[in-house]
């Protein structure tokens, strides 16, 4: 009843860590997972740092070179119509706090020209010019990329009006000393906290785990045969782990119980009729009467007949059980499991004096069903309704398979014409060896199995009273657009 993986075998032990060595593991691919994060929020810090640390730089000593700018600046102005400036010394000293570093000037006029300092500096900020406004920039100059302090402003007199330009460069040797230095401690400081923070994901990956290896234990320590629901607390994440490994427990308690009724049942089933068979055996074997040995014989073929049709029960009972919990629903013509069972019972039906009919206009009825299963329901209603319709009667009596449609769903009815079936049994009939009436052949499993098979497809069964007298089920299963709504 259970599908079975092709070719198993239980693994040898080197086998079993071979392939545990090979499966791949969540917890390094958690710790895997967390190094990438924290690599890559690593390296956008250090670019980061990088970019700050440079611009750090840049900032502190661009304030030392506009200082320097400004006293120079200070110092320009107008002798007899010329340009003339004084640099004063402080202007190096404030310069000179970055020692390893050269510095590079020139003073001009537009208008005069060349007056002091490198006469080929030639530097031009990117930006165009704005009187008064002091420009900062990185060029190449002498072999080296200097940092250059750019400005121009007006110079006037009562005689004359001139444009001054004073160009301030040094080399860049302290700031990338000093953005190394601040790049290598903040890098000390991620690389600290990232080694860190791997730890802790080493730590809570461990943490994270716990709980599923506490579900390994706890189903290891169980008893065989024990398959109550895990009862331990777990996280939310491993909740619905749990509560599959529950439900899975739950559908294998299900099948053991239906394996320990089936075989409950088939145990019944035969033990009565090999009992007889027994019985029968031995009173031919010690009556010497040809004549009644012929009828104790006789016996024994109609016993060996209802054996066999027990026998046929219980397998069709298995291939049912079994499909229904392995098989899914598909599309199907309704149609097609109810002519298949008219034809396999009409002749059995004639032999006991009943005409079995099949009432349907329909061409098509597709619903969402498995057809062996609705086969072996209409099979076992049918023979039901022949068996109760041709006791005790002296003539022709028939059973109507009637099939018609409705808006939402299908309606079959199998009909007969017997004794019926009392209301006080009608809510027993389907309960498991239950059996109206004993002096008629029967297992009591029939009408169990076609509730199950009915359940199965969220279909509905009734048992209604038919006129004059007589019993009718009826059936209704969902049209396949319809499924789940039954009017």
């Amino acid at each position: 009843m259970w599908q079975k993986s092709p070719n198993h075998r239980n693994l040898s032990e080197e086998e079993e860590k071979s392939a545990l060595a090979k499966a791949p593991s969540l917890r390094f691919r958690f710790i895997l997972a967390g190094v990438l994060v924290i690599g890559v929020i690593a390296a956008l810090a250090i670019n980061l740092i990088f970019d700050y640390s440079q611009k750090l730089a840049d900032l502190s000593y661009d304030r030392l070179l506009r200082s320097a700018l400004l006293q120079m600046d200070e110092n320009v102005g107008l002798m007899r119509n010329e340009v003339s400036i004084d640099i004063p010394w402080s202007a190096f000293a404030t310069l000179a706090q970055a020692e390893e570093d050269r510095v590079f000037y020139k003073v001009e006029s537009l208008e005069k020209g060349f007056i002091t300092g490198y006469h080929d500096l030639n530097s031009i900020p990117p930006q165009p010019p704005v009187l008064d406004k002091i420009q900062f920039y990185d060029q190449e100059y002498s072999g080296e990329i200097v940092r250059f302090a750019w400005i121009e402003r007006s110079i006037t007199d009562a005689e004359t009006a001139q444009t001054v330009r004073i160009v301030l460069g040094q080399t860049r040797l302290s700031r990338e000393e000093m953005a190394a230095a601040v790049t290598q401690k903040a890098v000390e400081v991620v690389a600290f906290i990232a080694l860190v923070a791997i730890t802790l994901i080493i730590i809570g990956s461990h943490l994270v785990l716990r709980p599923l290896h506490r579900i390994e234990r706890a189903l290891e320590e169980r008893a065989i045969g024990d398959l109550t629901p895990i009862d331990i607390n777990t996280p939310k994440e491993t909740h619905h782990l749990k509560v599959a490994i529950n439900h899975f427990m739950e559908r294998l308690q299900t099948n053991l119980e239906q394996l320990e009724n089936y075989t409950a049942e088939a145990a019944h089933q035969l033990r009565t009729p090999l009992a007889s068979l027994r019985a029968l055996a031995e009173n031919a074997r010690d009556n010497t009467s040809p004549q009644t040995q012929h009828q104790v014989l006789e016996n024994i073929v109609r016993q060996c007949d209802a054996l066999s049709q027990t026998v046929t029960l219980l397998l069709n009972q298995a291939v049912v059980s079994h499909r229904l919990q392995t098989h899914r629903l598909e599309t199907i013509n309704l149609l097609e499991p109810i002519a298949a069972s008219c034809r396999e019972q009409a002749v059995t039906a004639l032999h006991q004096g009943v005409y079995l009919s099949l009432d349907c206009e329909l061409n098509e009825s597709l619903i969402l069903g498995d057809s062996f299963a609705i086969q072996q329901m209409m099979q076992n209603l049918i023979e039901n309704a022949v068996r109760y319709s041709g006791v005790d009667v002296t003539h022709a009596t028939e059973v109507i398979v009637q099939v018609s449609e409705f808006d939402h769903f299908y309606r079959i009815k199998v009909i007969d014409y017997g004794d019926g079936i009392p209301d006080t049994e009608k809510e027993r009939v389907f309960e498991r060896f239950y059996r109206g009436r004993y002096d008629i052949a029967g297992s009591g499993v029939g009408l169990a199995m076609v509730k199950d098979i009915v359940d199965h497809h969220s279909a509905r069964i009734q048992i209604l009273d038919t006129e004059p007298k007589g019993t009718t089920f009826q059936v209704d299963f969902a049209k396949l657009k319809w499924v789940g709504d039954i009017a």
